[in-house]
């Protein structure tokens, strides 16, 4: 059987589908890759990977200024080369984009493979052309209307996760393999290990950085970032790299991309120790065996920091801004990320920041060092005694995290600051255990004795405070009343389709909409109801299901929290949610 991923994002996210790709060669599947011809260097650091088919992004796109009809005939001829050589019996579609879910749909209606059993059993979206062509679409496609279609729940929170900072609860990593059909596998991400080649021209890079100092090991510093407003200050770095030089003997090393040459120029003008500067120097090999020599990776949320994580290179990691460790965070146990306290963190997308991006001053490099100095001399990662931890306590001014797994198998991070008892923190792990039964698409009955099971399971740990829980209680109250009113709606318009009982259901669904859309708490029911209910189109009986899906989750939620107000417990945390 032949699997056929496409993944037409950045540097990082391709690394991240290591684990997918991992998962179906366990499988004894045959795995293809579609990736950006830009990144298709990257592909030789990944695992089981049987053909590799680059598309010049680009390249179409200029091709489509020109003249867009030649441009789609010569899209068309590219795709016979993985569809007919490869012949895949399923494509995976891991970018949500229109033009993406349009390219996967084509992969899939010009392959000669055959379509395989759990495709046609709900997880085929590609629509009449892959089912008489022969190939299952999953992950994101388009029905034969042209519109976005998700094969499955998991790929609707996926794609949501994309668009609504501060949502996810889950690593993005987790997010593919569930959107994979690979929930129940192993989740290990592993790149492949440098060459012999690569190594012996990083180490003479090495070497000659450090022909003429006393020095006792190398820390790896990525300066850049997608965005400014996601990059950790240089000053901060310069700082940080003296400090660790004059009291470690450590040389920082500093990696990146060659459009960040500017940021090495910056630094050396701030620094007055040593460093090593690789900016923009090395292939993607070279770059992944210089990260092997590292004692320490110290980054911003960036590709690098997800090459590292693949390779088994201890990361310390900054997010800012619209970044956040919950969802897009090193994939690998053991890892520190740290993120500012600030109530206003994460910030959302495409809004400027109302406090002139205070966050990027909030983690101090004295913070850094110490979390880096106390790692390198123990070998754990601890917030020292002389940071302080907890919020509102002096000194350390971050949330640090380290990253573990949960008993399902999933990343999770358990806070070394003090924060586990925050409502933000609170609030994440009551939709990690309500999401994932709901997006499994539990039976009914199994979701409410869930439910009811987590009265007692959450009540001590994770209960929020009285503050938060009204609210909470209060929204999901209303969600279960406008559902239950959809569904009266909906049985009267099945057999009596007027204007009128058409206009009251649609208003009802709108409101639905717009309570969950406007709720901090709720927004991403908002989006997957929207997509859910939106695919389900003209079928009001599937609506109907799909409505009954989601009242029992949020009714089930309500009562385990409205459980716990009654109760009389006493919630600690303070409501720093963020965006």
């Amino acid at each position: 059987m032949n699997t056929l991923i496409c993944n037409l994002t950045r540097f990082g996210d391709l690394l991240q589908t290591q684990p997918v790709i991992s998962g179906y060669a366990r499988a004894g599947r045959r795995v293809g890759l579609v990736c950006l011809d830009n990144f298709a260097g990257a592909t030789a650091l990944l695992r089981d990977v049987d053909a590799v088919y680059p598309l010049s992004g680009g390249g179409l796109l200029a091709a489509l200024d020109r003249n867009w009809r030649d441009a789609l005939g010569s899209l068309w001829l590219w795709g016979e080369g993985p569809a007919r050589s490869f012949a895949p019996d399923v494509v995976l579609n891991l970018t949500a984009t229109t033009s993406v879910r349009l390219l996967a749909s084509h992969l899939a209606s010009r392959s000669s493979g055959q379509v395989p059993s759990e495709c046609a059993s709900g997880q085929d979206v590609s629509g009449d052309a892959a089912a008489a062509h022969g190939a299952g679409l999953r992950g994101f496609g388009l029905d034969s209307f042209g519109f976005s279609v998700n094969s499955d729940p998991w790929s609707t929170f996926l794609q949501a996760s994309t668009r609504l900072r501060g949502c996810s609860p889950f690593n993005l990593v987790d997010l593919y393999l569930m959107a994979a059909g690979l929930g129940d596998g192993e989740r290990r991400y592993e790149l492949r290990a440098p060459e012999a080649d690569s190594l012996a021209e990083a180490d003479a890079l090495l070497c000659e950085a450090a022909s003429s100092e006393d020095v006792r090991g190398y820390v790896a510093f990525q300066l850049g970032a997608s965005e400014d407003r996601r990059r950790w200050p240089l000053k901060h770095f310069a700082e940080l790299g003296d400090r660790l030089w004059r009291e470690e003997r450590l040389l920082p090393v500093l990696l990146g991309a060659g459009n960040e040459a500017h940021l090495a120029g910056r630094y050396a003008q701030m620094a007055s120790a040593p460093h090593a500067n690789f900016i923009g120097r090395t292939t993607l090999p070279v770059l992944a065996a210089l990260l092997t020599r590292m004692r320490l990776l110290i980054t911003n949320d960036t590709g690098t920091m997800h090459l590292a994580a693949g390779l088994g290179v201890p990361v310390l990691a900054v997010f800012l801004a619209t970044a956040q460790p919950w969802d897009t965070g090193p994939y690998a146990e053991g890892s520190c990320t740290l993120e500012p306290d600030m109530d206003c963190h994460p910030c959302p997308f495409g809004k400027p920041c109302p406090n002139e991006l205070a966050c990027r001053g909030r983690i101090t490099a004295e913070t850094v060092c110490a979390l880096a100095r106390h790692w390198l001399h123990s070998g754990a990662w601890a917030v020292p005694a002389e940071l302080g931890t907890g919020q509102g306590q002096s000194g350390c001014g971050a949330r640090v995290w380290r990253s573990c797994r949960d008993d399902g198998g999933f990343m999770d991070l358990v806070s070394l600051s003090g924060h586990e008892d925050t409502d933000r923190t609170r609030w994440v792990r009551q939709q990690r255990y309500f999401y994932r039964q709901f997006l499994d698409r539990e039976p009914a009955a199994q979701l409410a004795a869930v439910g009811i099971r987590s009265v007692i399971g959450l009540a001590e740990s994770e209960s929020l405070s009285p503050e938060l829980r009204a609210t909470a209680v209060a929204e999901l109250a209303a969600s279960v009343q406008l559902l239950h009113l959809l569904a009266e709606q909906g049985r009267v318009l099945a057999v009596r389709a007027t204007e009128t009982t058409k206009q009251r259901f649609l208003g009802t669904w709108q409101r639905l909409q717009t309570l969950w859309d406007n709720s901090r708490l709720l927004n991403v029911l908002g989006y997957l109801w929207m997509c859910e209910s939106q695919e389900a189109g003209s079928d009001l009986a599937t609506v109907l299901v799909l409505a009954e899906q989601y009242k029992v989750l949020v009714a089930t939620w309500h009562d385990s929290l409205f459980s716990q107000q009654d109760s009389g417990e006493q919630g600690s945390g303070e409501q720093d949610l963020g965006a």
